[in-house]
């Protein structure tokens, strides 16, 4: 899974958007703040909501493809920042729900950084046609996380 991942990773890279493309990520008004709003575990019944999940979570994604990332646990608030890449998620092994890829490039690594491979610096996301952003961290075992426009 590790392999697919950082192949993935690697034809976006050198993949361009195309205008089609272009036309979707404007509609999907990218920019903005993003806020965690459903978890879910491998098992069934795990899904949890609201102030029941085990943190709470926002990307603030700005139009100059940066980003912010912000974890709220008990206590404690993690921050981290980075740069983005957005790319046409057709022919990907992603749901077919998935229309644009999001490539999360972190400044430094973090405890709160959901990757699937030893790059800790690196997150993927995608947006859906439900107009919701979800992490790919469930391919690899890890929580089912959703995130909608606030």
């Amino acid at each position: 899974m590790k392999n697919l991942i950082l192949i993935l990773a690697f034809v976006i890279s050198l993949c361009s958007c195309s205008k089609e493309t272009d036309d979707v990520i404007s509609n999907l008004e990218i920019a903005g703040k993003w806020e965690l709003v459903k978890m879910t575990g491998n098992d069934a019944g795990t899904e949890t909501t609201g102030s029941d999940m085990y943190w709470q979570e926002t990307y603030v994604i700005n139009e100059d493809e940066t980003f912010t990332k912000t974890r709220v646990r008990e206590d404690s608030t993690v921050t981290v920042l980075g740069t983005y890449i957005l790319s046409d998620a057709r022919g990907l092994a992603l749901p077919e729900s998935a229309i644009i890829f999001l490539v999360l490039n972190y400044n430094s690594k973090n405890i709160i950084i959901e990757s699937c491979h030893s790059n800790l610096t690196i997150e993927h996301l995608y947006f859906n046609t439900d107009n919701r952003l979800i992490s790919l961290v469930d391919q690899c075992d890890g929580p089912g996380l959703e995130y909608i426009k606030k």
